[in-house]
């Protein structure tokens, strides 16, 4: 319905998220990523499209009220009938929405009209939080793989039938991504001169080598230690490449190179055709939408995120091994700090959190420091780029899991 207008509504959309980029325009002033103002432009142009389909909307600025309202049910209704993910999607949802009106408002792309607002977002937070939807870690559709589990996708990925490029490729990034928990569209945007591979195993805090990636997610360096053999493999893959080309390039019929999203869309249906065999459903606690407690039954199938899950398992082990003795620990930490200060920051941040029922003037006396499993997963974390332990034992692994899985080794 309404086409031409459908699609001045979705190229105005463009517009508006791609003047805030330019502009620095953001709704609480910090600075968002170039990752995240793609989400949210994808979100609402898929919103748009959603209304013209079920009211006939094909101007952004005509949406009412009470079609955002049904729109946003829907999602809350399916989320309750079993569809989980519907948790994320409302929430990124409402994220886009507030950051567009914050552009409708800033931005001239809608000069005619723009005092226009898509739906009181407050409330509809308030409906969502009232009807018992939340993202809940344990509910997610993405399988908490364990290594095994992903080196027999690996093998399969081997054996597919894929084409040989596309199947060489999706190899080699979700190897790399389980070896170092790398992102699979960090992985792919990877250039030579991204990727310092240094043997420090006389440092204090290496073993052997480390890689780091450069513009990973938020724009963070990260670094992370791997194994002589991975160094290897990955150097292997730079050869013959220049120092700004891409290391992993296809290109389509026509002889142009397809862009990363295109590769990553490729890669991503490789793996969870690989991985179909590890597809399992799992039963999880939910509140309907009065309160009261039932249990959904969710399916969880093999994506590209399952390799670093994978690794925030092996590299838990790691740090958990390392710090067998209290004075590992004190050396490991007293070294990190002295390369990284952000690291005692983000230490202090967790022992307030351990100690946070003990009144703040009190706790330098009374309050305990991290334990050695608390001390693995933190430094895990650091590895992945999150800094925090909450995160990655909601969505990643716990102590529990890494013992469970490398004692039944």
């Amino acid at each position: 319905m309404g086409s031409k207008k459908l699609e001045a509504s979705i190229k105005k959309i463009d517009r508006v998220f791609d003047k805030m980029k330019r502009n620095g325009i953001s709704v609480g002033g910090g600075r968002v990523s170039d990752r995240t103002i793609a989400t949210y432009s994808e979100m609402m142009k898929s919103f748009m499209r959603s209304a013209n389909e079920e009211f006939g909307v094909a101007d952004i600025a005509k949406i009412k009220k009470e079609h955002i309202d049904e729109l946003v049910q829907q999602r809350v209704d399916n989320f309750h009938a079993g569809n989980t993910s519907e948790a994320y999607n409302l929430k990124t949802l409402m994220a886009s929405l507030k950051f567009f009106n914050k552009g409708v408002q800033e931005t001239n792309v809608f000069n005619y009209n723009s005092k226009f607002e898509l739906g009181d977002v407050d409330e509809l937070r308030e409906s969502i939080k009232e009807q018992n939807v939340f993202r809940k870690a344990k509910a997610s559709t993405v399988l908490r793989a364990t290594p095994s589990e992903c080196n027999s996708v690996l093998e399969r990925i081997a054996q597919s039938g894929y084409d040989t490029k596309t199947r060489n490729i999706a190899y080699s990034v979700a190897k790399i991504s389980l070896e170092t928990g790398g992102r699979i569209s960090a992985i792919l945007k990877l250039r030579p001169s991204d990727i310092k591979i240094s043997n420090e195993s006389s440092s204090e805090t290496s073993n052997g080598y480390k890689i780091t990636f450069h513009r990973d997610k938020g724009g963070l360096t990260r670094t992370v230690e791997i194994a002589k053999e991975t160094a290897e493999y990955i150097q292997s893959l730079t050869h013959g490449k220049k120092p700004n080309q891409r290391i992993f390039e296809t290109t389509r019929s026509d002889g142009t190179y397809k862009s990363v999203k295109e590769l990553r869309k490729e890669v991503s249906k490789v793996i969870a055709s690989a991985g179909e065999h590890l597809t399992r459903q799992e039963p999880v606690k939910m509140k309907d939408k009065d309160g009261s407690e039932k249990v959904v039954f969710v399916t969880k199938k093999a994506s590209a995120h399952m390799f670093r899950k994978a690794f925030a398992m092996a590299e838990t082990k790691r740090f958990y091994d390392k710090f067998a003795t209290k004075s590992a620990i004190r050396s490991y930490v007293a070294a990190r700090i002295a390369e990284d200060p952000k690291i005692k920051e983000k230490l202090d941040t967790l022992k307030d959190r351990i100690n946070k029922h003990i009144p703040s003037a009190e706790r330098h006396k009374r309050g305990r420091n991290l334990n050695r499993e608390e001390y693995a997963i933190f430094f895990a974390s650091v590895s992945l780029g999150h800094f925090r332990n909450d995160v990655i034992t909601a969505f990643y692994t716990t102590m529990n899991e890494v013992k469970g899985y490398y004692d039944k080794k």
